[in-house]
């Protein structure tokens, strides 16, 4: 009777599968752990592009914002005399 009632014993699994399994989860480790590493890598360079590009901009405004400011000149060469001639002021020029 004892043997009727008697609970299966629960079905061995293979030292190959459980090997098989612990590569699997190091190797999964392994490819997650690369992929964030790149991951991380990239979104450095996208944040180093984007400051970069913000100081270029910044600078081109103050570039655009001194031309802006600037006199009208025009330079007069004849061999080695040079007339720099302000348009605002025309009674000044200065030679070298």
């Amino acid at each position: 009777m004892r043997a009727l009632h008697a609970e299966p014993a629960p079905p061995r699994i293979s030292v190959a599968w459980r090997m098989a399994a612990a590569y699997a989860m190091v190797f999964v480790l392994v490819v997650g752990t690369y992929a964030a590493a790149i991951h991380h890598g990239r979104q450095q360079e996208l944040r180093a592009l984007r400051a970069e590009q913000q100081k270029i901009a910044t600078e081109l405004q103050q570039v655009k914002s001194i031309a802006d400011d600037a006199q009208p000149v025009v330079v007069l060469e004849n061999g080695d005399t040079h007339v720099i001639v302000d348009l605002k002021r025309e009674t000044q020029s200065i030679y070298y």
